[in-house]
């Protein structure tokens, strides 16, 4: 076992679900077959009424199917872009919008619908604002380790204060 610590980058499976020991389980597993484990091997480990990864993992079909149609919902709409020229563009066609007619819930929307309206427009532009930031935090953070990445990763740190002035400018 090694000395690694492991926790949840966000809350996500409940109080029942201990990422140390699924980390430590996980490696276990990655020492037994001498190098990697695969997501089939995972899900077998899973099964095992024991086993701490259990909790991630939904085993009633019913549920676990529904939860996968969800999962498919969400991969179509990222997918789905606008077309110029005969090209996919970077637009997405259709958006998330916290919608004040539906108590605040997200709901979808059209892109275009989306940009028309300054509230919704706003929720949009935050959203992007908020992804770029993490990404960049992860990206500096992953290379910071790597010397001779230490300099790309200060012009990230660099570029996410910007991104922040920014933020707070327009606020």
């Amino acid at each position: 076992m090694s000395n690694q610590r492991y926790a949840f980058s966000r809350p996500y499976y409940g109080p029942e679900a201990d990422a140390q020991a699924i980390g430590d389980r996980i490696d276990e597993l990655i020492d037994e077959k001498q190098e990697h484990v695969t997501g089939e091997e995972l899900v077998a480990e899973a099964r095992k009424r024991e086993s701490p990864l259990r909790p991630c993992f939904t085993f009633d079909d019913v549920v676990a199917a529904d939860k996968w149609r969800k999962k498919e919902a969400r991969d179509l709409i990222k997918k789905l872009h606008n077309e110029s020229n005969g090209e996919p563009t970077k637009t997405r066609a259709f958006e998330y919008i916290s919608h004040p007619e539906h108590g605040g819930k997200r709901v979808l929307l059209s892109h275009r619908s989306c940009t028309a309206r300054p509230e919704f427009r706003e929720q949009l532009r935050e959203r992007k604002l908020r992804s770029a930031k993490r990404q960049l935090h992860t990206l500096a953070e992953s290379l910071e380790s790597d010397p001779l990445l230490r300099a790309f990763a200060k012009d990230i740190a660099a570029l996410r204060k910007k991104i922040e002035r920014g933020m707070r400018a327009t606020v």
